[in-house]
């Protein structure tokens, strides 16, 4: 499917990705799953990578694994803000926005599943550095969150954010993406008359009564506070972030449900509030087909990645578990083929 795009004043373009990210948080984010443990092969068992008939081939635990058929696969980018452009050292292209959050959707055309895997944005990859004029001119390694920072701000950088978590993925095909900055959330949430929850951690520093435990109705401000969170928090981790923003997203769900049955004019009005905050390489035809999947195929539960957060020199780092890494990829991604099929290169 050949990739168009859409300016941030493309406002068809921009109502349904709003209507895509609606669904979405109407079925995707309604539960938690975390890989379970199980024997895995081992590390030069796996990257063999071969072509057969354009279809991408994996060699994994002593068995050949294709790309599964009829896919489609979409990055969700939660941006900080958009980027500005300011000259970096080096003659490097970067912008002062990051990726706060990242999540990746498998779309199985042939079995009617949404597989959604939520990825830490600490996780230490290999980035691509651009130059003034947008070329790849060296690679590092450093957190996906930085991908974005490299490019204009706009459709460059989400591209840089694609490719980063694309060769994280083990060079997985990613077709589309489609970003949306953090301030969306505060007033969505509004939007919805407020967000009920049972706090997680300890927020009475700032809002008092935001104690763990304690069941609120987060305002705008609150949830936007709630879900960005991490310096100066017991546990500063991205990981436990993380777990916050699956737990306010399933609780958002609830609560446009809610507004929806009740406000005939839900839908638009919050839609005319929040399309300035996206952003996406798809053309309205490529959007509109993609919500309808999501909307009529069943999402299933959400996948983590498992590993272990660091302090680097400067930063949190996230580490996978690698063989459960690995496994979790061959599992909602690959299938099996047979030895007959294959055409090592």
């Amino acid at each position: 499917m050949k990739n168009k795009g859409i300016s941030r004043n493309s406002f068809f373009g921009r109502v349904l990705v709003i209507a895509l990210l609606i669904v979405l948080a109407a079925g995707a984010i309604l539960a938690v799953h975390k890989w379970e443990s199980k024997s895995y092969g081992s590390d030069e068992d796996y990257v063999t990578i071969a072509t057969e008939k354009e279809r991408q081939m994996i060699r994994y635990n002593n068995q050949w694994y294709g790309l599964k058929d009829n896919i489609e696969t979409v990055l969700l980018i939660g941006l900080d803000k958009f980027g500005e452009k300011s000259d970096g050292e080096e003659d490097n292209y970067i912008n002062n926005a990051r990726a706060d959050f990242l999540m990746l959707l498998m779309i199985d055309k042939q079995t009617e599943e949404v597989s959604v895997i939520h990825i830490n944005r600490d996780t230490i990859g290999e980035i691509r550095v651009l130059g003034v004029a947008g070329q790849v001119i060296s690679t590092r390694q450093a957190q996906l969150t930085l991908a974005y920072s490299y490019g204009s701000g706009g459709m460059d950088s989400c591209r840089n954010t694609v490719n980063a978590v694309s060769t994280y993925f083990y060079d997985l095909p990613i077709d589309h993406y489609i970003a949306v900055t953090m301030d969306a959330v505060s007033i969505l949430n509004d939007a919805a008359g407020g967000v009920t929850l049972t706090v997680m951690d300890d927020f009475s520093s700032e809002y008092p009564g935001m104690t763990p435990g304690a069941e609120v109705t987060l305002d705008g401000e609150q949830a936007l506070t709630y879900v960005r969170a991490r310096k100066g928090m017991e546990n500063p981790s991205n990981v436990r972030r993380m777990e916050r923003q699956r737990q306010y997203l399933s609780a958002l769900y609830q609560a446009v449900k809610a507004r929806s049955s009740t406000d005939s004019n839900f839908g638009l009005e919050t839609i005319m509030k929040i399309s300035s905050y996206m952003l996406s390489d798809c053309n309205v035809n490529q959007l509109q087909e993609i919500i309808n999947f999501t909307s009529d195929f069943e999402v299933k539960p959400i996948y983590t990645i498992e590993g272990e957060s660091k302090v680097g020199e400067k930063f949190m780092e996230f580490y996978p578990d690698e063989d459960k890494f690995k496994a979790l990829i061959v599992s909602v991604f690959y299938e099996p083929v047979d030895e007959s099929e294959v055409s090592p290169s």
